[in-house]
């Protein structure tokens, strides 16, 4: 027992404890990865093709939904019709940019080399010592004058 221990413990009155030893078990491992690809690149891969299959479902289906909202606006002349059509073209507008977007994320993932690359610091030093030395070889230059 440390002397913290004894400290602590005769400080908030309580009895010391005795030291345990942990014993260290083997890591589980997951039984249930048959369908789960083995590399985290496959994985990515797998994301970002149902992620953009989705995205361009969704895009097949609004433009259908939108020429069927755009006849009935027509048809009815109804204002509320057509503010429903002009929602329906912002939101295939945001899953345009959705899609664009995604593009941008994945080739990030893949060329992780040039933004490390792009990060590049340049430290110019003129004199490199202590504020000591520096007055030193500042009086130094002032004697020669």
């Amino acid at each position: 027992m440390s002397k913290i221990d004894d400290k602590l413990s005769e400080k908030f009155g309580i009895d010391p404890m005795e030291s345990q030893e942990g014993e260290i078990l083997p890591a589980v491992q997951d039984q249930d990865h048959d369908n789960v690809p083995a590399v985290p690149n496959e994985k990515i891969e797998n994301d970002y093709d149902h992620s953009r299959d989705n995205l361009r479902n969704l895009l097949g289906q609004g433009q259908e939904a939108l020429t069927h909202a755009l006849e009935v606006a027509k048809q009815s002349e109804h204002p509320r019709a057509f503010e429903v059509v002009g929602q329906l073209v912002k939101q295939l507008a945001d899953v345009n940019q959705q899609l664009m977007d995604l593009h941008n994320q994945k080739k990030k993932l893949d060329e992780p080399g040039k933004g490390a690359s792009a990060k590049k610091v340049t430290n110019n030093a003129i004199f490199v010592g202590s504020t000591a030395e520096m007055q030193k070889l500042i009086n130094n230059m002032k004697k020669g004058e």
